[in-house]
């Protein structure tokens, strides 16, 4: 997609110890494929830090270099795209070092964002069935640091495949790591047994989403700046959770009730939906992330009631 020359790999990594970078210029020179490995990573249009950053990379993400250089004792990865040259850090003067070598690439969850980290109570995995639009959700507590399977649900969408921009009635793709939350801020709810249930809104677009048009000339960076990682606003003592921007690459994709349409939303019985929302997932409406992990139709998942 990128013509060979710049590639956002959704893949976990073998990692080859530190020391490949601390080696030789000339050994670290023949490495072509490097891993994020601080949380966030600044690409610049020169060589310097002296010049303002033009975007962001998340920790994890893997990324594809034709030159490397060493600049005022600084070492830089050079990455070609249709919008021109960016240029990463890959150290830091006093051996801190960015990036690490890759030595092959292997396929699984990765989490780019560090949503597993942040504090939850529940977890939810999407297993998207091969060749057809449907598949499963299961649903998890976490009990002392474990997660507790307690329900599967069967789910459809209108198309298979990752989705990819607006229109294209896919629903979300993995592997990396997303997250739900919880509300009634919805056109989408729904109404059983006289009271009104709400959705769980998808983290979609992020980052890692969006890069590939910027790459590829389909997206300014002011657009891509724009596409949040956690969408959290607010101060700091009532921090409210705001659906992702809407634009190019589509938006507003919701776990809700069957009873509505979908244009790449998952969809779920009504009386499923109802207990989903009322004894299921019960997180904090608005405010409380839930870990989304999505095992595409050619992942192979984790077996039934196991998350990771």
């Amino acid at each position: 997609m990128f013509k060979n020359i710049f590639t956002l790999l959704v893949a976990a990594a073998l990692i080859l110890p530190q020391t490949a970078l601390q080696s030789s210029a000339a050994s670290w020179r023949d490495f072509t494929r490097f891993e994020v490995a601080s949380n966030e990573l600044p690409v610049y249009g020169t060589p310097s830090k002296d010049s303002r950053p033009k975007f962001n990379l998340y920790k994890g993400m893997e990324i594809e270099s034709v030159v490397a250089d060493i600049v005022d004792g600084e070492k830089w990865l050079k990455i070609d795209s249709s919008r021109g040259q960016h240029w990463i850090p890959a150290s830091e003067k006093g051996g801190i070092y960015n990036v690490s070598a890759v030595a092959e690439a292997k396929s699984g969850i990765v989490d780019y964002y560090d949503i597993l980290e942040q504090p939850h109570n529940y977890a939810v995995k999407l297993v998207k069935y091969a060749d057809k639009p449907e598949g499963r959700i299961e649903t998890f507590k976490r009990i002392d640091g474990d997660y507790v399977h307690h329900k599967t649900y069967n789910v459809t969408y209108p198309k298979v495949g990752p989705k990819d921009r607006y229109g294209d009635l896919k629903t979300v793709g993995g592997p990396v790591v997303r997250y739900l939350y919880r509300t009634k801020r919805s056109s989408m709810n729904g109404y059983l047994n006289g009271e009104r249930f709400g959705v769980y809104k998808v983290s979609y677009p992020m980052p890692h989403d969006a890069l590939p048009w910027v790459l590829e000339g389909r997206m300014s960076l002011a657009e891509y700046n724009r596409i949040p990682t956690i969408n959290y606003r607010g101060p700091e003592n009532d921090k409210q959770l705001y659906p992702h921007p809407q634009g190019r690459l589509g938006a507003d994709i919701l776990i809700h009730t069957e009873k509505h349409g979908s244009l790449g939303c998952i969809l779920v019985d009504h009386a499923e939906m109802y207990d989903l929302f009322f004894e299921d997932l019960v997180s904090e409406s608005n405010k409380e992330i839930i870990p989304f992990i999505i095992y595409d139709e050619d992942m192979v998942p984790t077996p039934e009631g196991q998350l990771l």
